[in-house]
């Protein structure tokens, strides 16, 4: 057997480190564009078949823009807060790697770019379908089940995947009343500052 050969495990990446390197190369805003888009589509179809108004509408409620604004952002500082609080601390910090999308994350090396328009995007476009077509379909209960269950926060391993499960649909929750209260503006613009800061601080949940 010749020792200089190479070996050839360095060019085999588990599944998350080549995800991680994909996310990392100019397709990222690429796939937040197409993720946009598709929950935009969705959404036109469900107000098309299912809300009286037209899609126009989900924007007439609330308060005005700025102030909208203006508490969409302080409620997302508030839950990216609580939620790195509790997610840094066992039983829930143990799990966290059990999650696809936390493990991605943790793998990335995103820039401020990669980080403010993914955070924007997932914002705006999952705001819409979910709060702004969803909810006054379905309520905000099953509109918050769906959510965390498309995003794979539902599992039931041990306590600290359900105290994981539950403090996402609080936050999915907070995000609907959100909606309901202030406006699908400040409902969006918490999403975002949320993704933002859990970005940001993702080290600390390594």
């Amino acid at each position: 057997m010749n020792i200089d050969e190479p070996k050839t495990e360095d060019h085999h990446s588990d599944p998350e480190e080549i995800t991680a390197d994909k996310l990392n190369t100019k397709n990222l805003l690429g796939m937040s564009l197409l993720s946009l888009g598709f929950y935009s589509t969705v959404a036109l179809v469900i107000i098309y078949f299912f809300h009286e108004g037209s899609f126009s509408d989900l924007f007439s409620h609330g308060f005005g823009f700025t102030t909208q604004l203006v508490v969409g952002i302080a409620a997302g500082l508030g839950s990216a807060t609580v939620v790195l609080f509790l997610s840094t601390r066992p039983p829930i910090k143990e799990v966290l790697n059990d999650f696809a999308i936390f493990k991605v994350i943790s793998k990335a090396n995103f820039s401020n770019f990669d980080k403010v328009q993914v955070s924007l995007f997932a914002g705006i476009g999952e705001e819409i379908l979910f709060r702004g077509a969803l909810q006054p379909v379905v309520g905000i209960w099953i509109t918050s089940a769906f959510f965390i269950a498309i995003h794979g926060y539902f599992k039931f391993k041990s306590k600290g995947h359900l105290l994981f499960g539950f403090m996402m649909f609080g936050l999915s929750m907070m995000l609907g009343f959100l909606y309901e209260t202030s406006g699908l503006i400040s409902a969006m613009a918490a999403h975002a500052v949320y993704d933002m800061v859990m970005l940001k601080k993702v080290d600390l949940l390594k």
